[in-house]
Formats: C-alpha cells, structure tokens, sequence
C-alpha cells in the first residue's frame, strides 16, 4: 500500500514550476517593500589634504631608476668647450670649398688674382667678362638679370664666382642700388635685406663689398654680415673702400676666411692705363709673391685682359679661392668708394 505522501516521477514538472511561482512572488514583495522606503543620504567621506609646503614641486623620484638616472645627467659634458655666443654653425663643406676651382697652387711662382666686379647688369657685358680666358673670379650684383643663367655658364668655363655685395657709401650723391646695407636700417631689416641679397643665386664662393665705405666702417653692421657669411662657408674679400673698414676685425670674429684688394685696376677707363696698372699688380706679385686686383666691366678692362693674361710667364693667374691658403703681407693703400 502506498503513502499519501509518495510521488511519483510524473508529477516532477509540477512541483518545480509551482517552486519558480513561489520564488517568483517572493523576489517580487521584497522590491515592493524595498521602493517604499526613504532612500538614506549618504554621509561624504572627508578627505585630508596634505598641506602646500608639503607637495613636491616634481614628481617623486624613485618609482623610475632609469628615468631618474637620465634626469640627474649634465646638459652638456663637463669637459665640453664653453660655447662662442653669437657664433652660428656650419655643416659639411663650406661654400668657398664647395664652389672653388680646382686650382694647383704653383710652386715658387708669383700669383695673381683678377676680380671684375658688377657683372651681371648689361647682357652684352656679361657675356665678354664670361668670355675672358679663365681663370677670372666674377663679382655679380645681386638686383641683376638672368643670375644663375650667367653664373652656371661663367663657372662652366673655369672662372670663381662671387657676389658683389652693396654698401652704404660715405657719399649720399653715390647710390649703392636697390636692397642695400645701411648703416641707419633696424637690425631685423638689415638682416633681411642681407639674406635677400645671399639668395639671389647660388654657386659663389664669397662676397666682396659694392661701394661700402660708409657700412664697412660699422662694426655693428659688418658683425650681422659675417653672422650670416659664417653661416653660408662663404670667404669674403674686403674691397678696402675705405681706411677705416671694419671687415677684417668682423671676419675674425665669426671665423670668416678674408682676402683684401690690392690695386683698382680702371680708375682711369682707358685701354692704357688698366694696362699699366695691370702691370704694376704683376710686379707687385713679384716682389710679394702674391697681389689682388679689382676691375669692372668696361670694354677698355676687357680689351687691356685679353691682351695682358697671354703674357704672362713669371706670374700665374689664379681664381680668388686658391691665396686663401697662401701668406701674404697687408695691402697698401686703401681708396674711399
């Protein structure tokens, strides 16, 4: 006989739904009884601030030992120059290296160097300095025509190449040309005026004065053009315009290479007399060994080189770049332009 209380496996479904019924209406009371209680407020937690002098101004060292090796090194070794304030710095070859002729220096010979300045603002002219036999260093103005076309070529054919930098002269009826250095100009303008001058081409191995007997004779003015020659590599040749120049102290200063004219060769434009000065420049290099002369492109300077350069034999013509490293005793005599 069976108890009341058995059951059987049939009715095993009922008895666990009838369970989930009944937990189910329990769950359902508990949040009814849950919502309609007032919800307690919170208490905020106090937290204790340290005091000001108490915080660290950096971060704690400790919890990096690598980052904290680093930041305990020297910014520059000990044993590191003292650094020159002012000086810029130059990578790779400097310009007066990279664009020079390659030159043999003639042992034991006397050595002359031609400079023509103001090249470049008559085509015509241009062309017959470009066509003197090389090697002649060419001095182009800035605010010419067709630059690196006359450039290119003139290097093509043997000859240095440099800029002809314009300077306030002594003379306000003497005018310079447009983009010139003044001595009254603001430093940032004087700055501007002298990299506008520097860009117009490229291809030079330095820079010698137009005029200037006025702005070669400011130190101020002569150290922003070095700053900015040093920061090129390029040499500079001091036309000498006036006693009183400035350059070669300014060049020193900046660690810029510097060369001085010897002899103006067509103060008098005639055939003759640049043929006698080029004469004496020739003699002068015997008795020195070496001699600098200045020209301009003038048919008479033309025609008096083309005849004068096939005639040399004790004096070897050179470009402006190769008496960097040779010795040579101070010019004479300076002439205000």
């Amino acid at each position: 006989m069976k108890s009341r209380f058995a059951f059987s496996r049939s009715n095993l479904p009922l008895l666990l739904a009838g369970a989930v019924t009944a937990i189910s209406l329990v769950i359902v009371l508990v949040v009814m009884l849950a919502d309609g209680e007032p919800e307690k407020a919170v208490a905020p937690v106090a937290v204790r601030q340290p005091p000001a002098s108490a915080v660290p101004d950096v971060e704690t060292k400790g919890a990096d030992p690598i980052g904290d090796l680093i930041a305990s090194l020297p910014e520059k070794s000990p044993h590191a120059a003292p650094p020159q304030e002012g000086l810029p710095t130059f990578d790779g070859e400097p310009a007066w290296k990279r664009y020079a002729t390659a030159t043999a220096l003639p042992g034991g010979k006397a050595v002359i160097a031609v400079v023509i300045d103001d090249v470049g603002l008559n085509r015509a002219r241009t062309a017959d300095v470009i066509g003197l036999p090389a090697p002649v260093t060419l001095s182009f103005m800035p605010y010419g025509e067709d630059l690196q076309e006359h450039v290119d070529k003139a290097r093509t054919l043997g000859h240095e190449v440099m800029l002809h930098l314009p300077m306030q002269p002594e003379s306000d009826k003497e005018d310079p040309g447009p983009r010139a250095l003044l001595t009254t100009l603001p430093p940032q303008e004087l700055q501007d005026r002298v990299v506008w001058n520097m860009d117009r081409f490229t291809g030079y191995v330095g820079f010698n004065n137009h005029m200037g007997s006025k702005f070669t004779a400011d130190q101020e003015g002569m150290a922003v053009v070095m700053r900015e020659a040093a920061r090129r590599g390029l040499m500079f040749l001091d036309s000498r315009t006036t006693p009183h120049t400035r350059g070669p102290a300014a060049a020193a200063s900046f660690g810029v290479p510097l060369l001085k004219r010897d002899i103006f060769i067509d103060n008098v434009a005639t055939e003759a007399a640049v043929r006698a000065q080029l004469d004496k420049a020739a003699e002068l290099a015997r008795k020195r060994g070496v001699a600098i002369v200045i020209g301009h492109p003038h048919k008479a300077t033309v025609a008096a080189l083309q005849a004068w350069i096939p005639t040399l034999q004790d004096v070897t013509l050179v470009p402006i770049t190769t008496l960097l490293n040779r010795p040579r005793p101070e010019p004479a005599v300076a002439e205000t332009r």
